[in-house]
């Protein structure tokens, strides 16, 4: 088991960026377990199938990770039932960028993870502006993303743009 240092943020990504950026890595990922500890599996990564556990919250939480046959991810997707995400993800230096697909479309995050929670972060790339933090702000964790009905996703996707001030668009593509 390790630590995960994380933040992450509400991010509009200029329509520019999204066209060269390449089609990036499609994950799909399912909720065995909400709660704490969280228990996931993800396809998609470079790796292979990964399940990970996750407990705490904010920026610090515990983690671990293991590779597992992908037999094995097939039934722990079936144990996730609806509870699943999907997303394409590109690697940005430092940050990881996630565009959601289905009922989420339209809401992008991104990510840092640090060696220190006082760690200064790096510059944004450009063309992606990060609209505010919401490592703190429950409703933008994977696994209650995943519990959450299709039209409640949808109102979450159009809400969260909405809250930010100044925001004039619903896509962050705009």
């Amino acid at each position: 088991m390790s630590w995960e240092i994380e933040r992450r943020f509400l991010v509009r990504v200029d329509e520019a960026v999204w066209d060269r950026l390449g089609p990036g890595h499609h994950l799909r990922q399912g909720y065995v377990r909400n709660g704490d500890p969280s228990v996931r599996i993800r396809v998609g990564e470079e790796r292979g199938a990964v399940l990970t556990s996750k407990s705490g919250s904010g920026i610090r939480r515990q983690e671990f990770e293991v590779v597992v046959p992908g037999e094995i991810a097939e039934a722990l997707f079936l144990s996730a039932d609806d509870r699943v995400l999907e997303k394409i993800r590109w690697k940005l230096g430092p940050w990881e960028l996630d565009r959601f697909m289905g009922a989420l479309e339209g809401l992008a995050l991104m990510e840092i993870e640090l060696e220190d929670e006082l760690d200064a972060m790096p510059e944004p790339p450009d063309g992606v502006h990060m609209l505010r933090e919401v490592t703190d702000d429950k409703r933008f964790v994977n696994g209650r993303l995943a519990r959450m009905s299709a039209r409640e996703q949808k109102g979450l996707a159009t809400k969260a743009y909405k809250e930010v001030k100044g925001w004039k668009g619903l896509n962050v593509s705009e």
